[in-house]
Order: structure tokens, then sequence, then C-alpha cells
């Protein structure tokens, strides 16, 4: 009986141990940066503009009276100049409310090839208020590559630096955490 019960002690002794080593073997931090400045470069004039309505109401409703929802897809550059190397997309959806003092964004930053984060991705969410003329904040919900399982909050302030008057440029500045995942 003791030998019985001291063999069963004795494997799950072996067994937990071997858990925990498995388990350290397979966890590994991303390692990706915890802060990230993206420059949005945004053309307000048809045809190159890139921010578009997608959806509006029909019938006897209005945009005031419903909302409207608009499509981006402006380009990511390394800084604010025009000139600037093109290193990714920022593509979405802006959904604008009724009173169009509400909106709600949905982002993801693809960054490319000539990032040094190579082919990767940052998925964003939030809420913008439009009387609010503070900084905006939004939710860091995910990525994919070096931004694997990443979370945090994407601050923009409100005025974007306009360049001339078919072009602005809206600075995100991202605060990343990386939490453990498994291969």
């Amino acid at each position: 009986m003791a030998a019985l019960r001291m063999s069963r002690e004795l494997t799950m002794l072996v067994v937990m141990v071997s858990m925990v080593q498995l388990l350290l073997c397979l966890q590994v931090e991303a390692g990706g940066p915890k802060k990230l400045v993206l420059y949005a470069h945004e053309n307000r004039v048809p045809p190159n503009n890139t921010l578009i309505g997608s959806a509006a109401p029909n019938g006897n409703l209005t945009d005031e009276k419903f909302g409207l929802i608009k499509t981006v897809s402006n380009t990511l550059r390394a800084g604010p100049e025009a000139d600037s190397e093109e290193i990714g997309a920022q593509v979405g959806i802006v959904v604008l409310g009724k009173d169009v003092l509400n909106l709600y964004i949905s982002y993801t930053y693809y960054l490319n090839n000539a990032s040094e984060y190579g082919v990767s991705t940052i998925a964003v969410h939030g809420h913008i208020d439009g009387v609010y003329e503070g900084n905006r904040v939004f939710a860091v919900v995910g990525g994919t590559g070096k931004f694997a399982s990443v979370t945090g909050e994407d601050t923009s302030p409100f005025d974007a630096v306009v360049l001339d008057e078919s072009r602005v440029v809206n600075t995100h500045t991202l605060t990343l955490r990386y939490p453990p995942y498994y291969k």
C-alpha cells in the first residue's frame, strides 16, 4: 500500500515537473516596440481622396436623421512630410452618428516590408466625441506579425497637421503592451 502511494506521488511529481518545463519552453514575449508613432496621410480632394462616403441612408432618411458610414484608406508614412517613405496603410471605417458629433472608428494599420516591422498589422477601435478638442484615445485591440496579441492605446491630437488645402496628417502615438503568448 505504501509503495503504491509512493509510486502515485512520484508519478504526479514527474508529470507536474514536466508540465512546468514544457510551459517554460513554450512561453515567449512578443518583441515589438512599447511606443510607436504612425503618420496617417489623408487626402481630402477627389479623385484622390482617402475618406469617402460608402453607405448612406435611402428613402426619406437623411444623413442628419440616420448617420453615414465612410471608408478610410490613408497612407502611412515614416514621417509627417509628404515625401517621407511609405510604410503601409490605415484602412477602416468611420461611422458618423445622426448628430455628426459622435463617431465610431475601426482601423487596421497595415505595416509593409518597407517598415522595420515587416508585414504586420495593428487593429484599433474607438469613439470620437465631436465636441471635445483634446487628444483622441482609441483602444488597440490586437495585431499580427511583430504585433501579435498586442493591446494598448492609440492617442492622436484632435487637430491634424495641414500640409496644404487637400492633404492633412494625423499623428497616432501608440502605447503598446505585449502579453505572453504560446506558439
